[in-house]
Protein backbone atom coordinates (compact mmCIF):
# COMPACT_ATOMS: atom_id res chain seq x y z
CA UNK A 1 0.00 0.00 0.00
CA UNK A 2 1.19 3.47 -1.07
CA UNK A 3 0.60 6.34 1.05
CA UNK A 4 1.24 10.34 -0.03
CA UNK A 5 2.18 12.80 2.36
CA UNK A 6 1.76 15.73 -0.31
CA UNK A 7 3.33 19.50 1.71
CA UNK A 8 6.23 20.51 3.71
CA UNK A 9 6.81 18.27 6.90
CA UNK A 10 9.79 18.84 9.37
CA UNK A 11 11.65 15.45 9.24
CA UNK A 12 10.76 14.58 12.51
CA UNK A 13 7.28 14.69 11.51
CA UNK A 14 8.04 12.48 8.74
CA UNK A 15 9.56 10.29 10.78
CA UNK A 16 6.46 9.55 12.82
CA UNK A 17 4.63 8.89 9.65
CA UNK A 18 6.82 6.16 8.19
CA UNK A 19 6.98 4.88 12.20
CA UNK A 20 3.45 4.16 11.44
CA UNK A 21 3.33 2.65 8.14
CA UNK A 22 3.14 -0.74 9.22
CA UNK A 23 5.00 -2.13 6.83
CA UNK A 24 3.59 0.16 3.72
CA UNK A 25 5.00 2.78 1.97
CA UNK A 26 4.77 6.24 2.07
CA UNK A 27 6.36 8.95 -0.15
CA UNK A 28 6.49 12.99 0.37
CA UNK A 29 6.09 14.45 -3.20
CA UNK A 30 7.72 18.11 -3.02
CA UNK A 31 6.26 18.76 -6.09
CA UNK A 32 2.95 18.61 -8.20
CA UNK A 33 4.78 16.69 -11.09
CA UNK A 34 6.63 14.87 -8.88
CA UNK A 35 3.01 13.72 -7.45
CA UNK A 36 1.79 13.19 -11.09
CA UNK A 37 4.58 11.01 -11.49
CA UNK A 38 4.22 8.83 -8.08
CA UNK A 39 0.81 9.28 -6.93
CA UNK A 40 -0.69 6.91 -9.46
CA UNK A 41 -1.31 4.08 -7.46
CA UNK A 42 -1.63 5.76 -3.86
CA UNK A 43 -4.64 4.47 -1.97
CA UNK A 44 -3.69 7.24 1.38
CA UNK A 45 -3.07 10.83 1.22
CA UNK A 46 -2.34 13.35 3.74
CA UNK A 47 -2.41 17.19 3.56
CA UNK A 48 -4.96 19.32 0.78
CA UNK A 49 -5.66 17.60 -2.02
CA UNK A 50 -6.96 20.08 -3.81
CA UNK A 51 -9.20 19.50 -7.35
CA UNK A 52 -6.39 19.82 -10.28
CA UNK A 53 -3.98 17.21 -8.61
CA UNK A 54 -7.30 14.48 -7.64
CA UNK A 55 -6.84 14.01 -10.77
CA UNK A 56 -3.56 12.24 -10.88
CA UNK A 57 -4.47 9.91 -7.37
CA UNK A 58 -7.33 7.20 -9.77
CA UNK A 59 -6.57 4.64 -7.17
CA UNK A 60 -7.00 6.51 -3.73
CA UNK A 61 -9.52 5.26 -0.98
CA UNK A 62 -8.86 7.86 1.65
CA UNK A 63 -7.96 11.18 1.71
CA UNK A 64 -7.06 12.91 5.76
CA UNK A 65 -7.19 16.57 5.31
CA UNK A 66 -4.96 18.83 7.12
CA UNK A 67 -7.71 21.25 7.21
CA UNK A 68 -10.77 21.40 9.44
CA UNK A 69 -13.16 23.05 6.95
CA UNK A 70 -14.37 21.23 4.37
CA UNK A 71 -15.77 23.90 1.87
CA UNK A 72 -12.26 23.91 -0.82
CA UNK A 73 -12.30 19.97 -0.62
CA UNK A 74 -15.79 19.25 -1.79
CA UNK A 75 -15.49 19.72 -5.15
CA UNK A 76 -17.95 17.46 -7.54
CA UNK A 77 -15.52 15.14 -8.29
CA UNK A 78 -14.57 14.12 -4.95
CA UNK A 79 -18.16 14.51 -3.21
CA UNK A 80 -19.47 11.97 -6.18
CA UNK A 81 -16.37 9.61 -5.76
CA UNK A 82 -16.54 6.72 -3.20
CA UNK A 83 -13.02 7.92 -1.30
CA UNK A 84 -13.38 8.60 1.83
CA UNK A 85 -12.88 12.04 3.72
CA UNK A 86 -11.70 12.47 6.82
CA UNK A 87 -10.33 16.07 8.17
CA UNK A 88 -8.81 17.80 11.40
CA UNK A 89 -11.86 19.00 13.05
CA UNK A 90 -11.43 19.40 16.93
CA UNK A 91 -7.24 20.07 16.12
CA UNK A 92 -7.60 23.71 15.87
CA UNK A 93 -10.16 24.85 18.22
CA UNK A 94 -8.18 26.42 20.84
CA UNK A 95 -6.01 28.48 18.85
CA UNK A 96 -9.28 29.02 16.47
CA UNK A 97 -10.96 30.54 19.73
CA UNK A 98 -7.78 32.27 20.61
CA UNK A 99 -8.14 34.60 17.84
CA UNK A 100 -11.53 35.26 17.95
CA UNK A 101 -11.01 36.56 21.50
CA UNK A 102 -8.00 38.60 20.40
CA UNK A 103 -10.04 40.69 18.25
CA UNK A 104 -12.49 41.05 20.14
CA UNK A 105 -10.28 42.04 22.91
CA UNK A 106 -8.25 44.28 21.12
CA UNK A 107 -11.90 45.81 19.35
CA UNK A 108 -13.32 45.95 23.12
CA UNK A 109 -10.01 48.04 24.24
CA UNK A 110 -9.40 49.98 21.64
CA UNK A 111 -5.70 48.67 21.38
CA UNK A 112 -6.22 49.21 17.19
CA UNK A 113 -6.26 52.75 17.68
CA UNK A 114 -3.15 52.54 20.19
CA UNK A 115 -1.09 50.47 18.04
CA UNK A 116 -1.71 53.26 15.22
CA UNK A 117 -0.63 55.83 17.30
CA UNK A 118 2.71 53.42 18.38
CA UNK A 119 3.28 53.73 14.67
CA UNK A 120 3.52 57.57 14.61
CA UNK A 121 4.59 58.23 18.27
CA UNK A 122 1.18 59.45 19.61
CA UNK A 123 0.83 58.97 23.40
CA UNK A 124 -2.74 58.67 22.50
CA UNK A 125 -6.35 57.70 23.90
CA UNK A 126 -8.64 55.39 21.90
CA UNK A 127 -11.15 56.56 19.20
CA UNK A 128 -13.57 54.38 21.09
CA UNK A 129 -15.14 53.65 24.78
CA UNK A 130 -13.25 51.27 26.80
CA UNK A 131 -15.34 48.07 27.23
CA UNK A 132 -15.10 45.33 29.59
CA UNK A 133 -16.14 41.83 28.59
CA UNK A 134 -16.86 40.42 32.13
CA UNK A 135 -20.94 39.92 32.44
CA UNK A 136 -21.14 39.77 28.40
CA UNK A 137 -23.81 37.49 26.43
CA UNK A 138 -22.15 35.97 23.82
CA UNK A 139 -24.14 34.30 20.99
CA UNK A 140 -21.90 31.33 19.55
CA UNK A 141 -23.48 30.17 15.98
CA UNK A 142 -22.12 26.68 15.41
CA UNK A 143 -21.25 23.91 18.79
CA UNK A 144 -18.93 21.59 17.40
CA UNK A 145 -15.20 21.50 18.36
CA UNK A 146 -14.26 25.60 17.71
CA UNK A 147 -17.53 26.64 19.19
CA UNK A 148 -17.02 24.42 22.53
CA UNK A 149 -13.37 26.26 22.91
CA UNK A 150 -14.45 29.57 22.70
CA UNK A 151 -17.43 28.64 25.04
CA UNK A 152 -14.60 27.39 27.45
CA UNK A 153 -13.09 30.79 27.22
CA UNK A 154 -16.10 32.77 27.31
CA UNK A 155 -16.91 31.70 30.79
CA UNK A 156 -13.52 32.51 31.88
CA UNK A 157 -14.32 35.94 31.46
CA UNK A 158 -17.51 35.70 32.73
CA UNK A 159 -20.00 35.75 30.22
CA UNK A 160 -22.98 34.02 29.18
CA UNK A 161 -22.98 31.93 26.83
CA UNK A 162 -26.19 30.82 23.93
CA UNK A 163 -25.50 29.41 21.00
CA UNK A 164 -27.38 27.95 18.13
CA UNK A 165 -26.86 24.82 16.16
CA UNK A 166 -28.58 23.37 13.10
CA UNK A 167 -27.39 19.46 14.22
CA UNK A 168 -26.25 19.43 17.78
CA UNK A 169 -28.97 18.72 20.29
CA UNK A 170 -26.74 17.75 24.00
CA UNK A 171 -25.87 20.93 25.11
CA UNK A 172 -22.43 21.28 26.54
CA UNK A 173 -22.02 22.37 30.79
CA UNK A 174 -19.76 25.19 29.61
CA UNK A 175 -22.93 26.33 27.33
CA UNK A 176 -26.20 28.49 29.36
CA UNK A 177 -28.16 27.76 26.30
CA UNK A 178 -28.30 25.71 23.11
CA UNK A 179 -30.83 26.36 20.48
CA UNK A 180 -31.98 24.98 17.49
CA UNK A 181 -30.39 27.40 13.95
CA UNK A 182 -34.17 28.52 13.49
CA UNK A 183 -33.60 30.87 17.07
CA UNK A 184 -30.60 32.58 15.24
CA UNK A 185 -32.40 35.93 15.00
CA UNK A 186 -33.06 35.74 18.86
CA UNK A 187 -29.63 34.68 19.25
CA UNK A 188 -28.53 38.48 17.34
CA UNK A 189 -30.53 40.32 19.16
CA UNK A 190 -29.96 38.72 22.66
CA UNK A 191 -25.60 38.96 21.99
CA UNK A 192 -23.38 41.74 23.11
CA UNK A 193 -20.53 39.77 20.87
CA UNK A 194 -21.38 37.23 18.15
CA UNK A 195 -18.89 34.42 17.14
CA UNK A 196 -19.10 32.46 14.43
CA UNK A 197 -18.08 29.01 14.53
CA UNK A 198 -19.71 26.97 12.00
CA UNK A 199 -18.58 25.44 8.58
CA UNK A 200 -19.33 26.87 5.57
CA UNK A 201 -21.41 24.54 3.03
CA UNK A 202 -24.58 25.43 1.34
CA UNK A 203 -26.85 25.98 4.05
CA UNK A 204 -24.58 28.79 5.92
CA UNK A 205 -23.59 30.52 3.09
CA UNK A 206 -24.91 34.12 3.62
CA UNK A 207 -26.34 32.98 7.10
CA UNK A 208 -25.04 36.44 8.92
CA UNK A 209 -27.20 38.57 6.22
CA UNK A 210 -28.73 41.84 6.47
CA UNK A 211 -31.77 41.16 8.25
CA UNK A 212 -30.39 38.86 10.82
CA UNK A 213 -27.23 41.54 10.84
CA UNK A 214 -30.31 44.21 11.28
CA UNK A 215 -31.05 42.28 15.04
CA UNK A 216 -27.84 42.99 17.02
CA UNK A 217 -27.33 45.70 19.34
CA UNK A 218 -25.94 49.32 18.47
CA UNK A 219 -23.38 48.18 21.13
CA UNK A 220 -22.20 44.41 20.19
CA UNK A 221 -19.28 42.86 18.31
CA UNK A 222 -19.33 40.65 15.44
CA UNK A 223 -16.51 38.39 15.04
CA UNK A 224 -16.05 35.68 12.42
CA UNK A 225 -12.86 33.42 12.78
CA UNK A 226 -14.53 30.43 10.60
CA UNK A 227 -15.17 31.55 6.84
CA UNK A 228 -15.77 34.98 5.41
CA UNK A 229 -19.42 33.75 2.78
CA UNK A 230 -20.92 32.89 6.05
CA UNK A 231 -21.39 36.64 6.17
CA UNK A 232 -23.15 38.91 3.38
CA UNK A 233 -20.15 41.23 3.53
CA UNK A 234 -22.19 43.97 1.75
CA UNK A 235 -25.14 43.86 4.65
CA UNK A 236 -22.45 43.91 7.48
CA UNK A 237 -19.84 46.89 5.24
CA UNK A 238 -23.26 48.54 4.92
CA UNK A 239 -24.45 48.24 9.58
CA UNK A 240 -20.57 49.12 10.20
CA UNK A 241 -20.62 52.25 8.19
CA UNK A 242 -24.03 53.23 9.70
CA UNK A 243 -22.97 52.37 13.55
CA UNK A 244 -25.48 50.35 13.29
CA UNK A 245 -23.10 47.61 15.47
CA UNK A 246 -19.91 48.63 17.41
CA UNK A 247 -17.79 46.79 15.48
CA UNK A 248 -16.34 43.88 13.97
CA UNK A 249 -13.37 41.24 13.90
CA UNK A 250 -12.79 39.60 10.95
CA UNK A 251 -10.02 36.99 10.45
CA UNK A 252 -11.85 35.86 6.78
CA UNK A 253 -13.74 37.83 4.55
CA UNK A 254 -15.69 36.92 1.45
CA UNK A 255 -12.91 36.90 -1.52
CA UNK A 256 -9.51 36.45 0.07
CA UNK A 257 -7.46 38.50 -0.25
CA UNK A 258 -9.57 41.00 0.55
CA UNK A 259 -9.93 43.79 -2.39
CA UNK A 260 -7.90 46.87 -1.77
CA UNK A 261 -11.18 48.63 -2.77
CA UNK A 262 -12.94 47.60 0.09
CA UNK A 263 -14.32 49.96 2.61
CA UNK A 264 -13.54 47.73 5.20
CA UNK A 265 -9.77 48.58 5.09
CA UNK A 266 -10.71 52.03 6.23
CA UNK A 267 -13.39 51.61 8.80
CA UNK A 268 -12.47 53.04 12.59
CA UNK A 269 -14.94 49.75 13.97
CA UNK A 270 -12.96 47.22 12.35
CA UNK A 271 -10.10 44.85 12.62
CA UNK A 272 -8.95 42.12 10.17
CA UNK A 273 -6.58 39.98 9.92
CA UNK A 274 -5.49 37.96 7.18
CA UNK A 275 -6.83 34.41 7.84
CA UNK A 276 -4.16 33.75 10.34
CA UNK A 277 -6.40 31.93 12.98
CA UNK A 278 -5.01 28.74 12.25
CA UNK A 279 -1.78 29.26 12.90
CA UNK A 280 0.16 27.64 15.81
CA UNK A 281 3.45 26.44 16.68
CA UNK A 282 1.35 22.74 17.90
CA UNK A 283 -0.47 22.49 14.39
CA UNK A 284 1.65 20.61 12.39
CA UNK A 285 2.28 18.04 14.81
CA UNK A 286 -1.43 17.77 16.35
CA UNK A 287 -2.32 17.03 12.87
CA UNK A 288 0.63 14.71 12.30
CA UNK A 289 -0.29 12.32 15.50
CA UNK A 290 -4.56 12.52 14.30
CA UNK A 291 -3.11 10.89 10.71
CA UNK A 292 -0.95 8.20 12.57
CA UNK A 293 -3.91 7.45 15.05
CA UNK A 294 -6.46 7.27 12.03
CA UNK A 295 -3.82 5.07 10.51
CA UNK A 296 -3.86 2.70 12.56
CA UNK A 297 -7.56 2.73 12.33
CA UNK A 298 -7.51 2.63 8.61
CA UNK A 299 -4.71 -0.61 8.85
CA UNK A 300 -6.99 -2.38 11.87
CA UNK A 301 -10.06 -2.34 9.56
CA UNK A 302 -11.81 0.35 12.63
CA UNK A 303 -13.87 3.24 11.99
CA UNK A 304 -12.09 6.73 10.80
CA UNK A 305 -11.95 9.41 13.20
CA UNK A 306 -13.89 12.68 11.51
CA UNK A 307 -15.02 11.04 9.31
CA UNK A 308 -17.04 13.74 6.79
CA UNK A 309 -20.60 13.26 5.76
CA UNK A 310 -19.54 15.16 1.53
CA UNK A 311 -23.47 15.33 1.30
CA UNK A 312 -23.84 17.75 4.78
CA UNK A 313 -19.89 19.55 3.96
CA UNK A 314 -18.84 18.99 7.63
Amino acid sequence: MKIVVYGHLAEDLQQMIREAMDGNTAIFPESEEALRKEGADAEIFYGFCHERIFQFLPSLKWIQSSSAGMDGHLYPALRDSGVLLTNAAGLYGSHVADQGFALLLSLTRGIHHFVRNQDQKIWGGSKSSMIEIGGFTIGIVGMGGIGQYMANRAKGFDMYVISVDAYRKDKPDVVDELMPIEQLPDLMHRSDVVMIACPLTDETRSLINAENLSQMKPTAYLINVARGPIVDELALIDVLQRGKIAGAGLDVTEIEPLSQESPLWELDNVIITPHAAGGSQHRPRRTVEFFCQNLRRYFNKEPLQNLVDKRLGF
